[in-house]
C-alpha cells in the first residue's frame, strides 16, 4: 500500500547567520593561533641557532685574544732582543773607536822627521803625546795634518822647545788631541 502523506514536510531549523560567524571566528582563530605558534617555534628555533652562534664565536674571540696576547708578549721580546742587537753593535762600534784615534794620529807622522816617545789615551778620547821633531815646520804640518782628520775635534800644543840629541837640536813637542767619532760616523759595525 502507497501512503501519501499529504502534510507539509516539517522545515529544517534554521541555522542563524550568528552561528555562522561564530563557526568561521572559531576556524579563523584556530588558524591565526596555529600560525602564531608555528612562527613563534621558528623563530625560537633561529635564536636557539643565532645563541649557538654567537657562543661559538665568542670561544673563538677567547682563542684568538689567547693567540694575540702570545703575539705580543713575542713582539716585546724581539724588540728586547733588537734593542740588545743595537747595543752590542754600538758597543762593538765604540770598541773601534779609540783603535782609529791612535791610527788617525801615528799614521800621519812624518817618516824620518818625527818620534812620539810617549803616547797616553784616556776613556774619553783624549790623547797626551809627548815625542821629537827634526824642525818645527815638521810638527807644524803634523798638527795641521791632524786638524783635518774627521777623528780629530782639536789640537793643543802644551810646549815646544829645542833638545839636544846626539849632537843634534831636536824640536822636544808636548800637545793633546781630543778625538772623537766623525758625525758622518754611522756607528755600522761592519765599517771597515
Amino acid at each position: 500500500m502507497i501512503k501519501i502523506n499529504l502534510l507539509p514536510h516539517s522545515k529544517r531549523a534554521k541555522v542563524s547567520d550568528t552561528e555562522k560567524y561564530l563557526l568561521l571566528y572559531l576556524i579563523l582563530l584556530t588558524i591565526v593561533c596555529t600560525s602564531i605558534l608555528s612562527i613563534g617555534l621558528m623563530w625560537r628555533g633561529h635564536l636557539s641557532g643565532l645563541e649557538d652562534e654567537v657562543l661559538d664565536l665568542e670561544s673563538q674571540r677567547q682563542i684568538l685574544l689567547t693567540r694575540v696576547g702570545r703575539l705580543n708578549q713575542l713582539e716585546r721580546k724581539f724588540e728586547e732582543i733588537q734593542a740588545n742587537i743595537e747595543a752590542i753593535k754600538y758597543i762593538r762600534v765604540r770598541q773601534q773607536l779609540p783603535v782609529r784615534y791612535v791610527d788617525e794620529t801615528t799614521v800621519r807622522v812624518p817618516e824620518e822627521r818625527m818620534w812620539f816617545e810617549a803616547l797616553n789615551l784616556n776613556r774619553n778620547g783624549v790623547m797626551d803625546i809627548r815625542g821629537v821633531a827634526v824642525d818645527n815646520q815638521a810638527f807644524a804640518g803634523y798638527v795641521d795634518s791632524l786638524r783635518s782628520s774627521e777623528f780629530i775635534r782639536s789640537v793643543s800644543t802644551q810646549r815646544t822647545s829645542r833638545r839636544e840629541v846626539q849632537n843634534l837640536s831636536l824640536v822636544e813637542f808636548q800637545f793633546q788631541i781630543r778625538a772623537g767619532p766623525p758625525a758622518s760616523f754611522s756607528g755600522d759595525a761592519n765599517e771597515n
